[in-house]
């Protein structure tokens, strides 16, 4: 019989709750990620997915079951660097914005309360929110990874 002191025990539940978390990451396209990350992007909103091809980047729009509609802005080199929403409900931001989803937060709860639309700028992470209840608008883009001779002005 091997008796197990309480030190590997511990390791081993560290070990199997991280692989646990691991596993259930979801994989969806957000602000920051490749575009191979657009499909399960789709199937995550349970939408379907347009995509316009433009001169200095890739557009693709998806429309989810709920009626939100999501484009997500991909550049040339396969970066996602925009995405902007509309629709009767909020769509997920944690996915949306991904790894910048901390810094919005953290701009949200420093930016003071007042009606009307908002900006949101946290280092290169610039937050657009818009709308009212049941038309609810917005869109996020990463300063650094804007291809060259695109402005935020064609996100839409």
């Amino acid at each position: 019989m091997v008796c197990m002191g309480p030190r590997t025990s511990i390791a081993r539940l560290a070990v199997w709750v991280w692989f646990c978390v691991a596993l259930a990451a979801p994989a969806w396209a957000a602000l920051g990620q490749r575009v191979t990350s657009v499909e399960a992007d789709r199937r995550q909103m349970r939408g379907t997915v347009r995509v316009e091809q433009r001169q200095a980047y890739a557009m693709h729009e998806i429309r989810a079951a709920s009626g939100v509609v999501v484009r997500e802005y991909v550049s040339p080199a396969g970066w996602v660097f925009a995405v902007a929403w509309q629709g009767r409900v909020m769509p997920d931001l944690v996915q949306l914005l991904g790894a910048s989803y901390p810094a919005y937060r953290k701009a949200l709860a420093a930016a003071p309360r007042r009606r009307g639309p908002l900006v949101l700028r946290s280092g290169g992470l610039v937050v657009q929110l818009g709308g009212r209840m049941r038309a609810h608008s917005g869109r996020a883009w990463l300063m650094g990874l804007l291809p060259a001779n695109v402005s935020a002005e064609v996100i839409r």
